[in-house]
Parts: structure tokens; C-alpha cells; sequence
């Protein structure tokens, strides 16, 4: 782990918030040793018929620039080289990162490398220019900084601090977040970054003594390149998207994110779109709308002001509604202004959203990195996952679950682990659990397919459910796909001591809810939808399960001979009904449950340990 963070956090807060729930916040521990996959980050920019020069800078000076450390610095500091270091270069072909600074200057750049430092050294360095720039004849002119970077993050922070007056204070302007650069994210070859720096002037004018410095805070992470760094005037017209969110309808939903939508789920509610936006141009813009087109659906959301330098959201509350034919559908994205933007490539974004004939997932299938533990739990087991909603009733027969190309990882166990919340307790209830798996070497870098233990497990319309992927600890922890940043507070998870807590700056677990039945199971076919959970039990079990119509009920729970051990009689109900069945006075064994009601009977399979 190169960076712990925990933080109390007392509110269950989803974009529709339904309960509130006690847990702590922690972020991940990624095995650094891993083979991730790259997603890479926003494309280059073209150039600008805007954007005069006022002022640049490429490095080949070394003494224009000065190096620093700040409180916490251990190793690590800016160096201006000629190449990336050789132990960079060594994990190209690992880790899908630029090679080399690809610049039209040339020569040197700067660069500070995290990842040779290794574990236990901190940085906390920046670069800064040596003498100030005479800006005082521009007045308020305003202006943005761009330049060219390369980089891999992981935890890392990175930022441009501005001064006005030669140091004294200290304009921050942070860069590469998390938001639209995700954990594990290469760079372009190279990327540019254009940051409108007016702010750092407040309401005055520009000193005779700016200075700009990089700045870089991280631990064990990866590394930051920087070149042809130039003072332009700003352009006019300029937003930048900081983050794009594809969510369920939060005025009737939890807001989720989805990507794979079965069949089963005819009444999934369709999504809507958001964006954050932040006006980087020159100009105030006083109409910025978000747009979403796929096919036929073509949507534009209401319009909001953004002033230079100021950030607000859009978004598009029409659903789009997920055609019934199996498929992919792509929906593309972007922001809309009265004049054209000068930098269209960084508010743009297109997803893909899938009809499947089995799967219901919230990943979209594009692997940003993986996730093997959580702060301060080494070598401890691990369970983490997705909360989702069920709008129609789904049996699940097995579970879906992405992992890592980790050679360790091989003969290790894993399993999935389906709980249910209790809108009465504001709890996440055991509900059932996946046979055991043991890694085989045909399992890396793909899904697992893992059934359900003891047969199919009924969700019911309205079930809000946490999927989980489980691993037992150890020395090499098993590290499971991480996909697209997703909501925080929807990535839950349970660390050893069963405390339950929520992921900091998530991405989405990669992992699959299946009702794709081939396990050849005698169980009579159902209309009546129920489930029964815990299961494996050893004191008590739920029978949940929804009478359509009024009328009386009867469970039932009979041995393998088919002998009654117990029965319950309801009278009189409708709608969802839970029945406790006590179990403790059971030997361990199979059983099975059986609810008729109205006519319909169905039959699960009950474990007791």
C-alpha cells in the first residue's frame, strides 16, 4: 500500500440516497506487481488558431529552473533529463506507458519518477521557475499555461501552483485528478494540458514576478514528465469536461451506473447523463448544455451560465432507453456552446451500453486496473463489490468475476457473495454465496464463471443487493478488475473484521450477476419468484417471496426423503412477505423450502450447516 487514507463516514449517500448506514471510507491497495491493462487519457489537442505565445519555456536551460522538497519528502525529487529512466523504460511493455517525451522541442524536460523510490519513500517535490516573469504590461489579460506531459498515475497528486508576486503566495491549480484520470491511466504520447491560470490574480493585475512551479505529491506511484511549457492567451471559447456520469434516474432510482442490461430486466428504467464542467476559456459562456445522441435518441439538457474560470453541471434527465434487442449501443456525449469550442476533444466522451442475454453488471468492460486490498489490511482477506438495484424478478445461477494476469495468483481460492438490503435494519443481509473457486492458470486476465452454492438464488423486484468478490489473504493477495470511476459510496466492501466500508475514489468492481441456468437442476420451474437467504444457515433463514394476488400461504421445509420438518401457514397476505424458518434444531444437511400460494409453488434448495 503507498498511500492509506481512512476517513469516518457516517451517511449511506448514493446519488438516491435510500438508507443510512454506518462504515468507514478507505482506498485501495493495488498489487503493484499486477499486469494492468491501460486506458488512456484524454487525446491530444490540435492546434489553435488562438492561443498567442506570450512566454515559453523548454527545459533546455536547466539553471531557469530550480528543484525543491516540501515537509514528508523522503526521495525522489524533479530532475531536467534527456530520457525516461531505464527501470521506466523496463515496464513499457508491461504497462502500455509513452517511452519517451515526444515533444516538437526536443531535448530536455523534467521529469520525477515515483516508481524507482519503491515502498516506504515519500515525495512531496516541485520544480520551480528560477526568475519571474514581467507580465505587469498585460494588465488582467487573461491568460492559461499549457504544456506537455506524459505520465502514469496511481495515487499521485499533481498540480500548478501560479504567484503573482514572486512566491510570496500561491495560486494551486490541481492537475490529472482522479476524476478524469483514473488509478493506473497512461498518458497520451504526449498529452497537452491547457489550465486557464487567471484566478491567481484575484481582482488585480498581472505582477512584474509570476512564477509557475509543477508540483508532485505521491508514494510508490509511477511518474510525471513535463515540456514546452508556454503562457498563451487564453482562448475564448473553452470548456473542459471533468467528469462524465451515466445514471440511472436519480428522482426514482439509487442513480447507478449500469452497462449490461439481460433480458430479464424489461423494466430497467433506461439512463440519464451528467457532466461537471469547468469554463477555461476567456469568455463567460452564458448557455452550456450536455448533449447525449444514440440512434433515434437525441437529447439536449437544460442550459446553465459558467463564467471564465468558474466550474457548475449539466445534465439530461430524458432517459435513454436500452433497446430490447441483444447488442452493444453506443451513446456520444459532449457539451454544447453558443460559438465553437477551441478545444473540443476534452469535453467528449462516448459509452458503450449493452443489452445482454444474460449478464447484469456495472462495469463497462474496460479495465483501468485492479484491486487487491484495502488500507491497512495486508495479507488479510477481502470482500468487495457493486451495490445494484433489481427491477424484475432474476434467478441467479453464477457469477461473473474479472481477474487480474497475476501468475501468484494461481491455485488460490476466490468465491462471489450476494447480500440484500434491509430497508427495516438499514443492513446488508447474507443472502448466498458461490461454490468455492480455485484459480487455474486459463483464469487470468479473463471472467470467471463461479455458480451459485446450492442452487439458484431468486431476487425479487425492488431487492437492492451489494455483489461481492471474496478472497482469503495471504501473501500474494488476489486482485480483481477495476473498470470506469464510478460514484462514490456504490463500491462497498467488508475488510477481516467484518466492519463494512465504502471505497474511496472508486472504479467499478468488475464482476456479473448471470441467470443463465446449465446446471441441470431438478428443481421444479417457478413462476412464483422467492428466495431464501442465509443460505448456507446455521440458526435461522429468510423466505422471501411475493404473493400476486390476496389470498393464504403455506411454507414448508421437508429432509431429502421428503419428510415435513417444518411448516408455517400465513393467512389472508399480499404483496412481499418474509417467513423466518428456524434452523438450528436441524441436523446439517440439504433441505428444501417450499412456499404454494395462489395456485403458483416454488422450490429452493436450503443448506444447513
Amino acid at each position: 500500500m503507498k498511500k492509506s487514507l481512512l476517513f469516518s463516514f457516517s451517511v449511506f449517500s448514493l446519488f438516491g440516497a435510500f438508507a443510512q448506514q454506518q462504515y468507514t471510507t478507505l482506498s485501495a491497495k493495488q498489487n503493484r506487481n499486477d499486469h494492468f491493462e491501460t486506458n488512456k487519457a484524454k487525446p491530444s489537442v490540435a492546434a489553435k488558431a488562438e492561443g498567442d505565445t506570450i512566454w515559453s519555456n523548454n527545459f533546455d536551460v536547466p539553471a531557469e529552473w530550480t528543484m525543491a522538497t516540501g515537509p514528508g519528502h523522503t526521495a525522489g525529487a524533479w530532475q531536467i533529463v534527456t530520457a525516461l529512466t531505464p527501470t521506466l523504460v523496463s515496464q513499457v511493455g508491461t504497462y502500455g506507458f509513452p517511452s519517451a517525451m515526444n515533444s516538437t522541442s526536443g531535448g530536455n524536460f523534467a521529469l520525477i519518477d515515483s516508481d524507482a523510490q519503491g515502498g516506504g519513500q515519500t515525495q512531496n517535490a516541485w520544480i520551480e521557475l528560477a526568475n519571474g516573469i514581467d507580465l505587469s504590461s498585460y494588465g488582467s489579460t487573461v491568460f492559461s499555461l499549457r504544456f506537455k506531459e506524459i505520465y502514469r498515475h496511481y495515487y499521485d497528486l499533481n498540480f500548478v501552483d501560479v504567484s503573482n508576486d514572486g512566491g510570496t503566495t500561491w495560486t494551486i491549480f490541481p492537475v490529472n485528478t482522479v476524476a478524469e484520470v483514473p488509478v493506473n491511466t497512461n498518458s497520451d504520447d504526449p498529452s497537452i494540458e491547457t489550465l486557464n491560470i487567471t484566478s491567481a490574480i484575484g481582482a488585480g493585475t498581472w505582477g512584474t514576478n509570476v512564477k509557475i512551479r509543477f508540483r508532485y505529491e505521491g508514494a510508490w506511484d509511477w511518474f510525471w514528465g513535463i515540456d514546452d511549457v508556454q503562457i498563451i492567451e487564453t482562448y475564448q471559447n473553452d470548456m473542459k469536461v471533468t467528469n462524465f456520469y451515466t445514471v440511472t434516474d436519480t428522482t426514482s432510482t439509487q442513480g447507478l451506473d449500469y452497462f449490461y442490461i439481460p433480458n430479464s430486466q424489461s423494466s430497467f428504467p433506461g439512463l440519464t447523463f451528467l457532466a461537471d464542467v469547468y469554463n477555461n476559456g476567456a469568455a463567460n459562456q452564458p448557455s452550456v448544455a450536455l448533449t447525449a445522441t444514440s440512434g433515434a435518441y437525441n437529447q439536449t439538457g437544460t442550459a446553465v451560465s459558467v463564467n471564465s474560470g468558474t466550474a457548475d453541471s449539466v445534465n439530461i434527465s430524458v432517459p435513454f432507453m436500452v433497446p430490447t434487442a441483444i447488442g452493444a449501443y453506443t451513446v456520444d456525449m459532449t457539451t454544447t456552446l453558443p460559438s465553437a469550442d477551441a478545444n473540443p476533444s476534452d469535453n467528449e466522451k462516448s459509452v458503450v451500453v449493452n443489452r445482454h442475454a444474460n449478464f447484469y453488471s456495472r462495469d463497462d468492460n474496460n479495465v483501468t486496473g485492479s484491486i487487491a486490498q484495502v488500507s491497512s489490511q495486508t495479507d488479510l482477506p477481502l470482500k468487495i463489490g457493486n451495490i445494484m438495484e433489481i427491477f424484475d424478478p432474476m434467478d441467479v445461477y453464477s457469477v461473473h468475476i474479472r481477474l487480474m494476469n497475476q501468475p501468484t495468483a494461481v491455485d488460490q481460492s476466490i468465491k462471489g457473495e450476494i447480500q440484500i438490503f434491509d430497508g427495516n435494519t438499514g443492513d446488508f443481509v447474507y443472502a448466498a454465496e458461490t461454490v468455492d473457486h480455485v484459480i487455474t492458470t486459463a483464469d487470468l486476465g479473463t471472467f470467471v464463471k463461479i455458480d451459485i452454492d446450492g442452487g439458484p438464488l431468486s431476487l425479487l423486484a425492488g431487492d437492492v443487493i451489494l455483489l461481492m468478490a471474496t478472497h482469503n489473504g495471504g501473501a500474494d493477495e488476489v486482485a480483481f478488475g477495476y473498470a470506469q470511476k464510478t460514484q462514490q459510496g456504490t463500491v462497498l466492501g467488508y475488510v477481516a473484521a467484518g466492519t463494512l466500508f465504502s471505497l474511496t475514489d472508486p472504479g467499478a468492481i468488475m464482476i456479473r450477476l448471470s441467470d443463465f441456468s446449465d446446471l441441470g437442476l431438478s428443481e421444479n420451474a417457478q413462476t412464483l419468484s422467492m428466495s431464501v437467504y442465509p443460505n448456507p444457515a446455521a440458526d435461522v433463514t429468510n423466505v422471501k417471496f411475493e404473493a400476486k394476488t390476496q389470498g393464504n400461504a403455506v411454507v414448508t421445509v421437508t429432509d431429502m426423503t421428503g419428510k415435513i420438518v417444518q411448516t408455517k401457514s400465513l393467512n389472508n397476505i399480499f404483496g412481499v412477505q418474509t417467513v423466518e424458518v428456524k434452523t438450528s434444531d436441524l441436523n446439517a444437511g440439504i433441505y428444501f423450502v417450499n412456499v404454494s400460494t395462489n395456485g403458483e409453488t416454488a422450490t429452493k434448495k436450503l443448506t444447513v450447516k
